[in-house]
Formats: C-alpha cells, structure tokens, sequence
C-alpha cells in the first residue's frame, strides 16, 4: 500500500545554516533592543554572532537586507496570531475585540520587529521587500470584518469601502500602541489595552448604527 512518504531530513550542515541564519536575525533584534535601530550594524551583527562579515553576507547581504527579512517575519507572526485569535474566539465580535486586545500585546511584547515593521524608532522601510506578508495580514483583518458584518446584518458596500474600514481599525491600534511605547499614555500600557478596546468598540458600534460598512 502506497503510503505519504516523510519529509526529508535535513542533512547537520542545512541545520546549521537555518540555525545560523535565525542567530543572525535574533542577533540584530537584541542590539536593536539595547542601543536602538540606529545603532545596528552588520559589523556588530556579526561580532556579536561571533562570525566573520563575509559569512553573515553569505545569509544577508547588508542592512537593508536584514530589516527586510524582520519586516517579514514580523507580519507573518502577527498574522499568526490574529488567525488563532478569530478562529478562537466564541463570537464575530468578540474576535475583532480580542484581536484588537492581541494587536498591542504583539506591538509591546516583541516591540523591536514591530518597530521594524511600522518604520518607528529610525527604521528605514522598503516597502516592496514585504508586500506579500503585508496584504496578508490585511486579508486577514478583512475576513474577520467580513464575519462580524454578516453576522450583524451589515452591508458592505464594495471592496474599497471595507479596505478603508480595515485601515481605519488599523490606524486606531497603531496610534494606540506607538503612544504607549513612546510612554505617552497616563497609565501605560493597561491603561492604552483599555483604549484600543474601547476605541475598537465605539467604532463597531458606528457601523452598526450605519447600517453599513
């Protein structure tokens, strides 16, 4: 009988270079959260990894290239956690409620991709580099809107009219988180949970009283 034949076992030097490479990555993040992005280097990438600069070329090959990838992972990560936060939740609203709730605990619990990924704290953004990971996460925030009117009996006019209220649900937790880690919200971060909450609520009930989206 035919069965579905096992993935292949990666040979120790495709291990080490996977192993490597995240190094790199975990590397640049932990001088970024020490110094801040300015700071970051290749060379101190590098001595802190313990490598020679052609090696961490070989994975990398230069700044630009590094962010780049940290831009990706950063929205493949959030995206990760938005799913699991929808897919877990008992109700369409309660989803876009917890997922706000998860938007700033991702934002503040790994702020230094979250930086990366907004273009914060000096980080130079090039955009094309993670368009893909970025529409991602925007299909995701949509499908989750979509469940929420449906389940409320709210139209939704046209494709534009539903990215601009997935930008505007954005636009409210980014504010609120970026306040926070800049540390200008009285109270901080439980006090800034607190807003995004109730900013994400007030704003669902505006479209419920709309009748439309």
């Amino acid at each position: 009988m035919l069965g579905i034949a096992d993935p292949p076992t990666l040979t120790r030097r495709e291990r080490e270079k996977i192993q490597l490479r995240q190094a790199i990555l975990d590397a640049t993040q932990d001088i970024a959260a020490k110094e801040g992005w300015q700071a970051v280097t290749t060379r101190k990438v590098a001595d802190k990894i313990e490598y020679s600069l052609p090696t961490l070329y070989e994975y990398f090959e230069n700044k630009a290239a590094l962010l780049a990838e940290l831009n990706r992972e950063g929205y493949r990560q959030l995206l990760a956690v938005l799913q699991h936060t929808r897919k877990s939740a008992p109700s369409p609203t309660r989803a876009i409620l917890d997922g706000a709730q998860a938007y700033c605990n991702f934002a503040w619990q790994r702020r230094e991709l979250y930086e990366v990924m907004h273009g914060l704290s000096g980080v130079v953004l090039e955009t094309d580099s993670y368009h893909a990971e970025a529409q991602a996460l925007t299909n995701e925030a949509q499908t989750a809107l979509e469940d929420w009117a449906r389940s409320e009996g709210i139209q939704v006019q046209n494709a534009t009219s539903l990215n601009d209220a997935v930008q505007i649900l954005r636009a409210l937790l980014h504010g609120i988180a970026s306040l926070a880690i800049a540390k200008q919200i009285a109270g901080g971060k439980k006090v800034a949970a607190a807003l995004a909450l109730r900013a994400t609520a007030d704003q669902l009930n505006a479209w419920k009283t709309n009748g439309k989206i």
